[in-house]
């Protein structure tokens, strides 16, 4: 992905080459997000980004059954899954692979994999979440 600037640009870069990256203060040891330049903890500004299995717990999630903007490559009905990854507390959005269309349950684990969503002309990489 080019052209990835901001305090979140190692996530997206990682997303890209197939690695789920996040960021974790180095003085305090928190996990922060979303990705800022300065620990909202203890003020330090020395942020490193940990790779992290995509693993995890849903902790909210929606079914689309309609189109909106850019969503047009996107089979209907689609979930999404906003899940709390194992160890760190972080929320991530992303897709749930889900050929069954069955609900998901709240606390469900579950395991991701770095996809591809198309939006408009482009692929924007995306955690690709399945039961486990």
């Amino acid at each position: 992905m080019s052209n990835v600037d901001g305090a979140d640009a190692p996530y997206w870069s990682g997303l890209a080459e197939g690695r789920l990256l996040l960021p974790r203060c180095t003085a305090c040891e928190t996990w922060i997000w979303p990705a800022v330049s300065r620990c909202g903890h203890c003020g330090s500004d020395a942020i490193h980004w940990i790779e992290r299995a995509p693993n995890g717990r849903i902790f909210s999630w929606t079914r689309t059954w309609h189109r909106f903007g850019l969503t047009e490559h996107l089979d209907l009905p689609f979930v999404s899954i906003v899940a709390t990854v194992d160890d760190c507390g972080i929320r991530l959005l992303g897709r749930l692979d889900d050929p069954d269309q069955v609900d998901p349950v709240i606390g469900e684990p579950i395991s991701g994999r770095i996809g591809a969503t198309r939006a408009g002309e482009r692929d924007i990489p995306t955690i690709l979440w399945s039961r486990s």
